[in-house]
């Protein structure tokens, strides 16, 4: 069985250690971000925020130290998915090579459950159908990408009509926000 960190950069352990003694709540935001980041769902990792939390919680980091964390967290994320890696699986990897915490090791799997890899939509019209000769109704076709816990990845294809997709779509806005207020 391929390892996750079989090809971890030597010289991680300086970064690994800061790693594992970073409070529970910061260390998750940092594992959201990267894996929203890979996702594809932002468009960059929102660096000054991240450190303005890093401050908020009294932790002092150097800008080359902050940026190995992401980069260490990119690499076994992206690991984990190309070796399709369950999440427990991913856990006791990190912990076996005797470098993560436990906490640290369980933050890390924590995070990468099921996720939303790719949502593609296309605005169609329906000219005919058996029943009708002149259909001309417009809908919204969806196929969205989701990698569950072992790293397979499933597409789920369906349609919608104007009124539900724009229903969806404020669902969304509304969630977005709720977020953020968080």
């Amino acid at each position: 069985m391929a390892e996750v960190l079989e090809k971890l950069p030597q010289g991680c352990d300086h970064t690994i250690d800061i790693l594992n003694r970073l409070p529970t709540e910061v260390f998750s935001d940092i594992c959201h971000d990267v894996l929203f980041f890979l996702q594809f769902k932002i468009p960059a990792i929102d660096v000054e925020t991240l450190k303005e939390r890093f401050e908020e919680n009294n932790i002092h980091i150097e800008d080359k130290d902050f940026q190995s964390i992401l980069h260490i967290l990119k690499y076994i994320y992206r690991s984990a998915s190309k070796l399709r890696v369950h999440h427990d699986s991913l856990k006791k990897q990190l912990l076996s090579s005797l470098k993560f915490t436990e906490e640290t090791s369980e933050n890390i799997a924590q995070n990468w459950k099921e996720y939303l890899i790719d949502m593609q939509w296309k605005l169609g019209v329906a000219v005919s159908s058996d029943d009708c000769r002149n259909l001309n109704s417009t809908f919204v076709a969806m196929t969205l990408k989701v990698a569950d816990t072992s790293g397979n990845l499933t597409s789920h294809a369906f349609e919608m009509t104007i009124p539900q997709f724009k229903n969806l779509s404020k669902q969304l806005q509304e969630m977005a926000k709720s977020m953020e207020m968080v």
